[in-house]
């Protein structure tokens, strides 16, 4: 892929390039940032730069390291990822023992932990011992979007570096020029985005998913409560874009009511956005709030494990306007 191909993130980018053409590498980073915003990316491309046998400054993609590597062969480079939404002690245990064993082909051995927030407690144990003695020449990246979910003394052992949302006109160029979406479809993919490049692809190629949110919010307003339950627990394992959608209608309708005159239409890019905007609108400053507030204590208790059937009965009232 090639640094240059990384979208956003200068900062990070241009940091361990000088981390890199100093050789001043420390021996485990923690990458935080949103979901889909370039963490893993990244953490892939500096790791393939370290291995390759020709160059420090940017992976030549060209010696036998990195045609290795791009085939997912590399005997000196090992990468764990959830199984069954978490990573279990057996996993991190057979990580931890590879990264051990001497270097075969590159000058480093290097290891991501993809999703790190879904460690388990005696996985997360097992880690920190590697940590805070790693290896000779091994170099860890823990990517994650949920970084005070790690234990505390796995953080401070780490380097943090904190990768923000991309802008949204950053977002859509991508699914322009990279995935060949047409500009103003790109543009309204951005806008549900929240910053993510992962995100945007998701909502690109998958299903309407403003559609079946608008669809959600008639239900709710309308009162088949029945129904928007039902379709909030079809989407459950997705609820984060489904919130993400909902706060941006909210958000929107918000502006409108406050800033009827001077509203940009180019924020709804379709009639029937424009339609819904307009009729959250209606209800009023007041009642938009308290469903903005209600969407962020519903994301607060599915994350904190609350039962979801009270969670989301407590949020369909909210958005009724009803007291729970």
């Amino acid at each position: 892929m090639g640094w240059s191909r990384i979208w956003g993130h200068t900062f990070q980018k241009e940091y361990f390039q000088r981390v890199l053409s100093l050789g001043k590498v420390h021996h485990a980073y923690l990458f935080s940032g949103p979901s889909g915003v370039g963490k893993r990316t990244l953490a892939l491309e500096i790791a393939k730069t370290l291995l390759c046998l020709e160059s420090w400054e940017e992976a030549c993609n060209r010696c036998q390291s990195c045609l290795l590597f791009a085939r997912s062969a590399h005997p000196d480079f090992f990468l764990v990822e959830p199984e069954k939404n978490s990573i279990g002690i057996d996993a991190i245990r057979d990580f931890v023992q590879r990264l051990s064993l001497k270097r075969v082909l590159s000058p480093f051995r290097v290891g991501i932990v993809d999703e790190a927030e879904k460690l388990t407690e005696e996985a997360a144990n097992c880690l920190l011992k590697t940590v805070e003695e790693p290896p000779e020449g091994v170099v860890l990246f823990l990517v994650t979007s949920q970084a005070i979910t790690l234990p505390q003394t796995l953080l401070s052992r780490c380097q943090h570096l904190v990768f923000p949302s991309l802008p949204e006109r950053l977002v859509a160029e991508y699914l322009e020029k990279e995935k060949g979406i047409e500009p103003s479809r790109a543009y309204t993919v951005a806008l549900f985005s929240l910053g993510s490049i992962g995100e945007a692809l998701r909502y690109a190629w998958g299903k309407n998913l403003e559609e079946e949110v608008r669809a959600f919010l008639n239900n709710v307003r309308g009162g088949d409560v029945f129904r928007a339950g039902l379709w909030l627990l079809e989407h459950r394992e997705d609820l984060p874009r489904v919130l993400s959608v909902l706060a941006k209608y909210f958000r929107d309708a918000l502006f409108f009511c406050l800033l009827k005159h001077h509203y940009n239409n180019g924020l709804a890019l379709s009639v029937e956005d424009r339609v819904c905007i307009e009729n959250l609108a209606s209800l009023g400053p007041q009642v938009l709030r308290k469903s903005l507030d209600a969407l962020g204590v519903f994301l607060r208790d599915i994350l904190a494990n609350t039962c979801w059937d009270v969670a989301a009965f407590h949020f369909l009232l909210e958005l009724r306007g009803e007291p729970s």
